[in-house]
């Protein structure tokens, strides 16, 4: 711990490279377990139960928020005293988590109550206990992320949706609906915990735990709290309207839509955001270095997820038919409404991790705020016109808050306005011709949900690779630069994959 304070890596921008890549592959590794755990939990718990189950941790997110409070983010950027920060963290988490699972507890019939349905509260009742378990991990997780340890993108993340995925099927198979996640959640977070602390290697000296230096914690990672806690109240507000509006099915919907929309989002953030935040902090003193590395995390992070989001438009309602079966139609529809998501959150998510890194998070509450206050109203104003209505507002709220994100940035960060539309605008404009293409191609010739299952997969992996195409040269077209580098860093990962499989050949001759 001693050597991790005196110094960074030698050299950051292979570091954040590699970082990217790992981190990006470990959570992409995850996410496909966890679409293959969910597309047999589709075929064995019906929308209403995922939807009672979604209502009933509707306050966990947030919960688990209050419990960390910022402090992970503190132990990350701290740079000088670890030791006693981090022994404080871990106190103070596991005294707040506590606390939060006891709080959970006695407001689940309430719960129950706002959902007009007791079984939710029983569901929210039974789930409290799993704010204390998440929270167990939170130091050992931050101190793994500041050492640019990739450990929990690579083996826990992973690990922990095999203990869920394989408990909750298990249990599904038996007909226990809504309880089998229950259950698997408390698997999956304790499988979570276990990992963290023993890949992290370190063990707290609680005695060096102090009020003091808690009030210096709590002084820094207030500001990412209440940002976070914003944020989160936004996006659990919408999930409490549809529940509450238009019943559990729907609300189950819902989720799916969000999971689809959201994966790609979550995919960039596990890929960039983790390893950005302590890469800004290594050089938040140099104001050009910096502004640099700001401005090409901003076009990478749009190059992918522009395209990400934008197919969700014509190709959205065929994947969750063929993926998830013919009961989750509304979920695609849905989730083809929330196509700005990817793109707005990460806007967002780059512009915070800069404002954490220059020591100025206090701008992130109004930044959250925007985005949450944007999804929230429109959702309320949209939801009457039905499910897909409503997580347009979903895109809404995330289009606007990047947005916001960016002028902020300008303001705040120093990053010419200009040159962030300028990273922006082609990756936008490219992913809208092809999903623009997309749409009478399936919607007119291919209706790759008309067909069985594989010949649909199929042609819907043909459709997505020949969007795929259109992107690229829409892209090299708008900006050269960017499809030049694109085409370049292609080439190199095609070069060591075959470099790596002609060595492997060779070693096994």
């Amino acid at each position: 711990m001693a050597e991790e304070e005196q110094g960074g890596p030698r050299d950051l921008t292979s570091t954040v490279v590699r970082g990217v890549s790992l981190a990006g592959a470990g959570y992409l590794f995850a996410q496909t377990l966890n679409l293959a755990v969910y597309v047999v939990l589709a075929r064995l718990i019906a929308p209403a139960d995922f939807g009672a189950f979604a209502a009933a941790t509707v306050l966990l997110g947030l919960t688990l928020l209050v419990t960390e409070s910022g402090l992970a983010s503190a132990v990350i950027q701290r740079r000088d005293s670890l030791e006693e920060a981090a022994a404080t963290a871990v106190v103070a988490t596991a005294a707040s988590g506590l606390a939060m699972s006891l709080l959970l507890l006695a407001v689940s019939p309430l719960v129950g109550l706002f959902f007009h349905n007791g079984r939710i509260g029983a569901l929210a009742a039974a789930t409290s206990g799993t704010v204390f378990l998440r929270t167990v991990a939170t130091v050992p997780d931050a101190l793994l992320q500041r050492r640019f340890s990739f450990l929990r993108r690579l083996v826990i993340e992973p690990a922990l949706v095999v203990a869920f995925g394989a408990t909750a099927i298990a249990l599904a198979a038996l007909d226990l609906g809504a309880w089998a996640l229950v259950i698997a959640q408390y698997v999956g977070y304790a499988v979570d915990a276990l990992l963290a602390w023993l890949l992290a290697g370190w063990r707290p000296q609680l005695r060096l735990a102090s009020y003091r230096m808690w009030r210096e914690l709590v002084g820094y990672g207030r500001h990412v709290f209440v940002a976070t806690a914003v944020l989160r109240v936004g996006d659990q507000v919408g999930a409490a309207i549809v529940g509450r509006q238009l019943g559990a099915a729907p609300l189950g919907q819902y989720r799916y839509a969000g999971r689809l929309a959201g994966t790609p989002f979550s995919m960039l953030l596990a890929g960039a955001a983790y390893v950005l935040f302590p890469a800004f902090s290594h050089i938040a003193r140099e104001e050009q270095r910096l502004q640099a590395a700001f401005l090409r995390s901003l076009r990478w992070v749009c190059v992918v997820a522009f395209p990400f989001g934008l197919v969700l438009v014509p190709l959205g309602v065929p994947t969750a038919v063929l993926v998830f079966g013919h009961p989750w139609r509304s979920a695609g529809q849905a989730a083809a409404a929330m196509c700005l998501l990817p793109t707005g959150g990460m806007l967002a998510s780059v512009v915070s991790e800069a404002l954490k890194a220059i020591g100025q998070p206090r701008y992130l509450t109004r930044m959250h705020l925007v985005t949450s206050s944007l999804t929230a109203v429109a959702v309320l104003c949209l939801y009457p016109f039905g499910l897909t209505a409503a997580a347009a507002g979903v895109s809404i709220g995330a289009a606007g808050g990047g947005a916001f994100a960016i002028v902020l940035m300008s303001r705040v960060g120093g990053s010419p306005l200009r040159a962030m539309v300028a990273e922006v605008a082609p990756p936008a404009s490219a992913a809208a011709i092809a999903a623009a293409a997309l749409v009478p191609l399936e919607l007119l010739v291919v209706r790759a949900d008309s067909h069985g299952e594989l010949l649909g997969l199929a042609l819907l992996l043909l459709e997505a690779a020949a969007g795929a195409v259109l992107y690229l040269v829409a892209l090299r077209l708008l900006a050269p630069q960017t499809g030049r580098e694109l085409a370049a860093a292609a080439r190199t990962g095609v070069r060591r994959v075959t470099g790596g499989r002609g060595r492997a050949r060779a070693a096994a001759a």
